[in-house]
């Protein structure tokens, strides 16, 4: 299985995941020395080891997007892989009610090795935090995606 393959599997067993709320899933799919590092942003930080990632990622789902009435995340370009890394452009739509969507873009980076993802990195581009700072605190101030 190649390092793109691999890494959308990952994906579709995340968005599973968020479905159900059963995060051992995803624990096959990380070494357990893996790092998840949040790049470009307040909330940014850098976990360490397989139970910190999930922790992580399951602290910031349950405090954002599981609170949001919708969440619709897609692939915006084609995947580009070099060696045991995966580029993968991504955009998530939130709906709040009573407020306009919220359109966050992003890029996840991946670093697989023997089947296993051992460094994942979100980063975002310049001026993305800051317009979705502004949409939390007009709309939905309590919202909170944070890792740590």
């Amino acid at each position: 299985m190649t390092p793109e393959q691999r890494f959308f599997e990952y994906a579709m067993a995340f968005e599973q995941t968020y479905a159900d709320d059963d995060w051992s899933r995803l624990e096959p799919y990380f070494a357990e020395d893996a790092t998840y590092e949040i790049r470009n942003t307040p909330i940014a930080c850098k976990l360490e080891g397989r139970a910190a990632v999930l922790r992580g990622l399951k602290k910031s789902i349950d405090g954002f997007d599981r609170r949001c009435a919708s969440r619709h995340v897609e692939v915006t370009a084609p995947p580009r892989t070099d060696g045991d890394t995966v580029v993968v452009d991504w955009a998530g739509r939130y709906a709040w009610p009573g407020a306009p969507d919220l359109e966050i873009r992003g890029r996840s980076v991946a670093t697989v090795r023997d089947g296993r993802i051992v460094a994942l990195a979100d980063e975002y581009p310049d001026g993305e935090a800051e317009r979705m700072g502004a949409w939390i605190a007009a709309h939905a101030p309590g919202l909170d995606g944070s890792y740590e």
